[in-house]
């Protein structure tokens, strides 16, 4: 906003102007989300309104890294690249989940603006952020699976490509295992559904025991049959994860009594790592998982396979 300048003019509405800026600014402070840090993150200034959001008093933001604010779940990669976009180009807009001050959570899209001096070296950086967290939570909703809260297929449809180019980029290497129950049809003809639904939760439980990390990811891609996508350095890493889901069922010691010889609930896995050089679409991976998911079962059930990186032969660890 600007004064007029003519002269009785500007006199008769400064105090007008002055009214308005003062009643302007708190409106910004009590509804604006905004935050300013240094450039090396440290909170400097903080609105009300995103103190409200977040839970904390300014006196406990101020002078504290903006990490204090970061949940736990957040990738380390979303930050790597948050850094790297404000330092290089001086801005940055994206998603971010923080942690409040009572240990809850909000989504929040931030757009990040670089602040410079008179001679054009960055003094720090100021956030605008939108609250998002209800938008999230019906999002993540349509991506669920109701009974588990594991991801839904819709979910493992949208996140496998964007997963696998990432890992092309960064030159990592993808572990994707097809988890299925044995017998299971046997399992609801005695035990009934109702029951059968506790052995499904059973197993995405241990699954996720097992796949804890946020870049992690499980699927229940429809009836007793799942999966998970991750992370890996090497073929012994993918399989002693894989191997721990299995023990974890089996642990669970689930009677089963149409599943010999264990009579217990017991799940076979096929297992696929993708180096970060080998072109396999989403159809490829499912496909060779699936085969190996199918000798698992003619071995005997209750074991994991290994697609074979450079063959079509499943070996048995």
């Amino acid at each position: 906003m600007h004064l007029l300048q003519c002269g009785a003019i500007r006199d008769e509405y400064e105090a007008l102007f002055n009214a308005v800026s003062s009643t302007l600014s708190t409106a910004i402070d009590k509804h604006l989300l905004a935050s300013v840090t240094d450039p090396d993150g440290v909170i400097v200034a903080v609105s009300q309104a995103f103190c409200d959001l977040s839970g904390y008093r300014a006196s406990e933001l101020i002078g504290h890294n903006y990490h204090l604010l970061r949940h736990p779940s957040m990738a380390d990669d979303v930050y790597a690249r948050l850094w790297s976009s404000i330092t290089t180009r001086g801005y940055w807009r994206g998603e971010l989940k923080n942690r409040t001050k009572g240990g809850d959570f909000y989504w929040v899209m931030t757009e990040i603006n670089a602040v410079k001096d008179n001679d054009g070296n960055t003094i720090g950086y100021i956030a605008v952020h939108q609250d998002i967290t209800d938008f999230k939570q019906q999002e993540k909703l349509s991506i669920t699976d109701p009974l588990t809260r594991a991801y839904n297929r819709r979910y493992y449809e949208q996140i496998m490509p964007k997963e696998l180019a990432r890992a092309r980029r960064d030159r990592m290497q993808l572990a994707f295992m097809m988890v299925d129950a044995d017998h299971f049809k046997r399992y609801n003809d005695t035990y009934g559904h109702q029951a059968g639904d506790g052995v499904i939760k059973a197993i995405v439980d241990g699954m996720r025991a097992v796949f804890r990390r946020p870049s992690d990811s499980v699927f229940r891609l429809g009836g007793e049959e799942f999966a998970a996508l991750y992370r890996v350095n090497d073929d012994t890493t993918a399989f002693r994860l894989a191997e721990r889901v299995r023990q974890v069922v089996y642990d669970g010691a689930i009677e089963h009594s149409g599943n010999a010889p264990d009579y217990r609930v017991t799940v076979s896995i096929g297992l696929i790592v993708i180096p970060p050089d080998r072109q396999l679409d989403v159809g490829d991976i499912y496909k060779y998982s699936d085969i190996a998911l199918y000798n698992a079962k003619e071995q005997g059930r209750n074991r994991v396979t290994l697609h074979r990186e450079d063959e079509t032969d499943i070996e048995l660890f």
